[in-house]
């Protein structure tokens, strides 16, 4: 237990663990000392191994930099692949249509209040003259719920499209109904 009184992350995890748990969360490419510190080891070489290893197996990129150091950049291409494939064998194509149909709602929900037709609308009236402070904070939220929920929109319009081929190739999983969180939330 910490002084907080909480377990610590790194609790019962190994070093290569800690690693591929910060490894598999990169939003940018890092270098191995930074990855070693956050996943609080001492051991750089092992850091590297493992950082090594995971770029084998095409989980990160290892960017080569021109003072010959070496950064891993996230997988992006793997990581959405893995989201379609979660969709997929998680959902049943009602529960992706349903999902599709609640964002829009939301989406529409924000042109009616804002009176605008699109986001690139919505982020032009940022600059209106009769618009306050908090106005504008509360319109670059909205941009960038707006921003997610487009994107969510077009992985769900794409696991629809790739679902009935995805599951053919999944043997004994029929429709399922499990349920997990909506991606609006």
């Amino acid at each position: 237990m910490t002084d907080c009184g909480l377990d610590s992350w790194t609790e019962g995890l190994s070093a290569r663990e800690r690693v591929r748990e910060i490894a598999t969360t990169l939003t940018q490419p890092r270098s191995v000392e930074w990855v070693r510190e956050e996943a609080q080891i001492s051991a750089w070489q092992t850091a590297k191994d493992e950082l090594e290893m995971l770029a084998d197996f095409g989980q990160l990129h290892a960017v080569e930099r021109d003072d010959g150091n070496t950064k891993y950049a996230p997988n992006y291409q793997l990581r959405y692949f893995n989201e379609l494939t979660g969709l997929i064998n998680d959902h049943t194509r009602d529960e992706l249509r349903e999902e599709i149909a609640t964002i829009q709602e939301q989406i529409d929900a924000w042109k009616t209040e804002f009176d605008v037709e699109s986001r690139d609308d919505l982020e032009s009236t940022l600059t209106d003259a009769d618009i306050t402070s908090d106005d504008i904070r509360e319109r670059n939220t909205i941009l960038r719920e707006w921003e997610r929920y487009e994107d969510n929109k077009r992985l769900l319009k794409h696991a629809l499209e790739l679902y009935d081929d995805a599951r053919s190739l999944y043997p004994g999983q029929g429709d399922s109904s499990n349920s997990s969180p909506p991606l609006s939330q």
